[in-house]
């Protein structure tokens, strides 16, 4: 099988090496059966391009490369609202995907009394059938709301998430099979400031650029089986929007780089970002002979030898740790 995959990260930040180590693991995994890789900007959220030059330089500096499509060196998501819009209106129609005004009082309110450790009360699907798709009650109710000088009514859009589990195989993870109206509940696919929800693009784009293979952090998951119902949804369409279908991804959900405090590398670990990483002097050389290291492989520096060598069965199955020690050592 051809494999197709992608790297895509979000400009919203600077990558840190958390981040630089699960693109590689997408690069390699692709370039070692001699496969294609795309780049994607997942760029929707407000000011989402704040670092995309940064990001791009990081990139290279790794020593990444990728596959042009369609003619463009990368995929911006900011640059496809049209098509999320069309699909959406499609879905819209047939009914698969409903408008709701609930709050997040309101959901806690209508769930079950949730318990400390749940990530989150499922959405009760209250506004299942409280508006016809035509949107004429939802005119009435926004209209009420500025008589009554209200503020005015946000409207998300949700999709029906369906009754039977949703099962899928993780390379590293195994079977997996989640009955979503218990663990999330119907999902956004478009949020109430009009912005298309990461769970309905990343689909979208995914099926649009044929990716058969997704790599990415471990702690994206619980969050696949929400993703597939997209893809389900998507498919009951038949839309001349998209090409036919490419499958759904071969998804591999690889462990996490902590830092000292034992938490994942986030935005919060200023030091551990690539940018700073350059200016502190560390060379791509040896943070690559870093993460070599950290997914199983000899500490080389060179990307043809990497891609060569790659194999799943030595990916470390914990997450591993960089912090002060390690970057000292480099």
């Amino acid at each position: 099988m051809t494999v197709t995959g992608r790297l895509a990260p979000s400009p919203t930040g600077l990558l840190h090496v958390g981040n630089a180590r699960s693109l590689l693991l997408a690069w390699l995994a692709a370039r070692h059966v001699g496969g294609t890789i795309h780049l994607r900007i997942e760029d929707l959220l407000p000011d989402g391009d704040a670092h995309l030059p940064a990001l791009l330089a990081d990139l290279r500096w790794l020593g990444l490369d990728w596959d042009p499509w369609q003619g463009r060196e990368f995929v911006r998501q900011s640059e496809r609202a049209a098509l999320y819009d069309a699909l959406l209106a499609e879905l819209l129609m047939r009914g698969d995907v409903y408008p709701c005004v609930c709050t997040r009082k309101d959901i806690d309110l209508a769930a079950r009394a949730p318990h400390a450790e749940d990530k989150g009360a499922a959405y009760p699907g209250t506004c299942r059938g409280r508006f016809a798709t035509d949107m004429a009650a939802l005119a009435f109710e926004r209209e009420r709301a500025r008589q009554e000088n209200r503020p005015p009514l946000g409207v998300a859009l949700r999709l029906r998430v369906p009754e039977t589990p949703v099962a899928f195989a993780d390379l590293l993870h195994g079977p997996q099979s989640v009955l979503l109206p218990a663990d999330c509940g119907d999902i956004v696919v478009r949020r109430k400031d009009g912005g298309v929800a990461y769970m309905f693009a990343v689909v979208v784009d995914d099926w649009a650029m044929g990716v058969t293979q997704v790599v990415r952090g471990d702690d994206l998951l619980d969050v696949t089986a929400q993703q597939i119902a997209v893809y389900q949804a998507l498919q009951r369409l038949d839309s001349q929007q998209l090409p036919a279908f490419p499958g759904l991804p071969q998804y591999a959900h690889v462990p996490l780089v902590l830092g000292d405090d034992g938490r994942r590398l986030a935005k919060r670990n200023q030091s551990l970002h690539i940018g700073q990483l350059r200016q502190q002097g560390v060379s791509a050389e040896r943070l690559r002979a870093w993460l070599a290291v950290s997914i199983g492989l000899a500490p080389s520096a060179e990307m043809a030898a990497l891609a060569r060598d790659f194999d799943w069965q030595k990916l470390p199955r914990e997450a591993v740790r960089f912090g002060a020690r390690e970057l000292g050592a480099l």
